[in-house]
């Protein structure tokens, strides 16, 4: 009775058109003032502020602060200028350093749209420029904006460890090699798509002294994610703490070392944290009740229980759990439906056998996948606003990167060691 209460709320608010979080806040209303709980009204203001009180939580804010304060310090040009001296001679190489770029800014903003906004400014009119089509460079960009969810420091992985209560510091190293692979699938892709339709090279020989130049420029924001992740795994900073060491070492490197970034921009860079950690808290404050009552309601012992009747192996476990994701990836944001599935699907994946590790990072890639799928994916509406471009257009061009983010989530089913072998050396 319940359950259906609070899934009833949630499907008619949703139908209705309403936020999917004010339609998780009617769910739990409903199922509180009609259900069979017998709890007062103080519980969902209690549970609902108990969410959001999280030390861990913390690191959100910072981390985008961070991200933002290195993309207004002039950056992105010189990451490019190395992608482009390294990729840009072979066919298709802008569609790598599309890519390698993505994967640059992935270790310091930690937030896909983020990504994807900055590097579509520069890389669509870039590629468009050299003959590439514009269908392409949008395609492309959307999907590998998707590398900064899963490089570290990752958004999405600090909700993930606080909802499923697993290591942070472990899934960002976790997040590594998954990266890498992830990265380097799309580069293979789009190297394959420009061989195939004989994209433009570059025929200007290699510029040693200006590749030098870039990598002594960028090397202070290229070093930033490499020291957050030093300073959680040797133990000398907790996450949080490591978020707010890197506002420390963004706004030095933008204010110093680049010159760049002046006392004008901190403000808009805070403004434009504070608004994306609102949306993200408020998410994370209304799951808290609507987790609980899935729990208190057995929601993942019944789903475990069905599987088991189905005789379900681990096999089966988690290619079932990776359809739902995918399926739920389409048409529900990133973050909600990690907050919805994760309490039901975390344990059955346990139970089957599978490393929290790599659950977490199967999880964040599947859905992650979601973000340039129609039809709400948010990358595909990102590069199509700033390419001026259609969404048919762009999702045509999408699909063998679908294809290789396929390929990537069954490697990381298949092969355990991919997600858990560097925690296990590192010693999570």
């Amino acid at each position: 009775m319940t359950v259906a209460l609070v899934f009833l709320g949630f499907a008619l608010f949703l139908v209705l058109g309403s936020p999917i979080v004010w339609a998780m806040a009617a769910g739990v209303i409903l199922a509180v003032s009609a259900g069979d709980l017998h709890m007062p009204t103080a519980w969902l203001a209690q549970q609902t502020l108990r969410g959001a009180d999280s030390i861990s939580l913390a690191a959100i804010p910072l981390f985008l602060l961070a991200g933002e304060l290195m993309n207004r310090g002039g950056l992105t040009r010189h990451i490019m200028g190395i992608a482009e001296s390294l990729f840009g001679r072979m066919r298709g190489g802008l569609g790598l350093v599309n890519v390698a770029t993505a994967f640059v800014y992935g270790g310091i903003t930690g937030s896909a749209t983020a990504d994807t906004g900055a590097i579509a400014k520069v890389m669509i009119p870039a590629m468009e420029e050299r003959g590439y089509g514009r269908a392409f460079a949008a395609a492309v960009t959307a999907a590998s904006g998707t590398l900064g969810i899963i490089v570290p420091p990752s958004v999405v992985m600090i909700l993930y460890g606080v909802l499923t209560n697993t290591s942070i510091g472990g899934l960002f190293v976790a997040g590594v090699v998954p990266g890498v692979l992830l990265a380097a699938s799309f580069m293979v892709t789009a190297y394959i798509v420009g061989v195939r339709e004989r994209f433009p090279l570059i025929d200007k020989p290699l510029d040693v002294r200006q590749l030098r130049l870039d990598l002594l420029y960028a090397m202070p924001a290229l070093l930033m994610p490499v020291l957050v992740l030093a300073s959680i795994v040797l133990g000398y900073a907790t996450t949080t703490e490591a978020a707010a060491l890197s506002v420390l070492y963004a706004w030095a490197a933008g204010a110093l070392v680049y010159r760049e970034l002046s006392w004008r921009d901190l403000v808009p860079a805070m403004l434009e944290a504070v608004v994306t950690t609102g949306a993200v808290m408020i998410i994370m404050a209304i799951a808290t009740p609507f987790g609980w009552i899935l729990t208190f309601e057995q929601v993942p012992h019944a789903v475990a229980e069905w599987i088991a009747a189905v005789q379900a192996g681990p096999s089966m476990t988690i290619l079932m759990i990776i359809l739902a994701l995918a399926f739920v990836g389409l048409w529900m944001d990133l973050g909600p439906a990690i907050i919805i599935l994760a309490p039901i699907l975390v344990p059955i994946a346990k139970a089957a056998g599978f490393d929290p590790y790599q659950i977490g990072i199967i999880f964040t890639v599947t859905l992650g996948l979601g973000l340039f799928t129609p039809p709400v994916g948010t990358n595909i509406f990102v590069v199509c606003n700033v390419g001026r471009i259609g969404i048919g257009a762009v999702s045509r061009r999408l699909v063998p990167f679908w294809i290789a983010t396929f390929v990537v989530i069954g490697l990381l089913a298949a092969f355990p060691g991919l997600s858990s072998w560097l925690p296990g050396i590192m010693g999570y």
